[in-house]
């Protein structure tokens, strides 16, 4: 057996393809941004039990993954339809730029996704930035402080999973306060902390969705009306945008006092709150 030098090290691997990129896609129609969010959240949570956890050291950070990924998803998507929903927000992001690849792959009626495509929304400062930045919409301390807080330790975590192999970077440590270590330490996501990540990531997507929706009823009732560009003939058709794209269909299945939380109650209390 002759060896080369380069054989000392590790065999040489075979060549391979992983074929047609296309074998990997698979078109799906798309509930509400919170709808997407909710049941890409629980589908995490039912596959990560105690048992399944154990038997893989690398199964809870994948995860947590899949946690903080649907969660940007949720933010692009609903940025995206609250742009093509709100005239004010179209206004503020009038002057902002998209990527023509984006524009080629969506075409003209989703275009508007091509916005985000460049933010990661693994951050903090990159969700609020953008809410402020393309919505004119400012995540009030009083409010999110501690949402985004505890969402910015998921995604120092999370940076260390995907660019570090799970070992906790130095830059991260430090920015989640971690005390020092004289070894390297592995981001090991056990049953009960996938439950407080998930949980943490939950806190925010659900309170941004409930701000959010706060914010375009007001603006639907106020803001929207002195416009020049408003329509009184299509208010009607204007709020039910707004009602199919926040509410959580997944998640009212089962609150107390479902009944009552019906389209027409909350059009009603926005009506009676802003005196129309």
């Amino acid at each position: 057996m002759t060896l080369s030098i380069l054989d000392y090290v590790n065999a040489s691997p075979s060549s391979s393809s992983i074929g047609s990129v296309d074998a990997f896609l698979q078109e799906i129609r798309s509930p509400s941004p919170i709808d997407a969010y909710v049941k890409h959240s629980r589908s995490l949570l039912e596959y990560g039990t105690p048992h399944r956890l154990s038997q893989n050291p690398h199964l809870g950070g994948l995860l947590l993954l899949g946690s903080v990924s649907a969660a940007e998803a949720y933010f692009r998507s609903i940025l995206s339809a609250t742009l093509e929903t709100c005239p004010i927000s179209r206004q503020v992001a009038a002057e902002k730029q998209i990527n023509l690849g984006g524009v080629l792959w969506h075409g003209y009626s989703e275009f508007r996704r091509s916005a985000f495509e460049h933010l990661s929304f693994s951050s903090k400062d990159e969700i609020a930035k953008a809410s402020k930045g393309y919505l004119r919409f400012a995540l009030k301390d009083s409010v999110f402080e501690g949402p985004l807080g505890e969402y910015d330790i998921v995604c120092h975590l999370r940076h260390g999973i995907v660019h570090n192999g799970g070992i906790l970077p130095g830059r991260n440590a430090v920015k989640i306060q971690a005390k020092r270590y004289s070894e390297p330490v592995r981001i090991a996501v056990n049953f009960a902390l996938l439950q407080r990540t998930v949980e943490a990531v939950d806190t925010l997507v659900l309170t941004f969705n409930r701000e959010l929706f706060g914010e375009m009823c007001r603006r639907w009732a106020i803001d929207w009306r002195q416009r020049e560009d408003w329509d009184a003939s299509a208010e009607n058709k204007a709020f039910n945008i707004l009602w199919d794209t926040f509410v959580c269909k997944e998640l009212n299945k089962t609150r107390p006092g479902r009944s009552k939380m019906s389209r027409g109650r909350c059009l009603t209390q926005i009506k009676d709150t802003y005196n129309l």
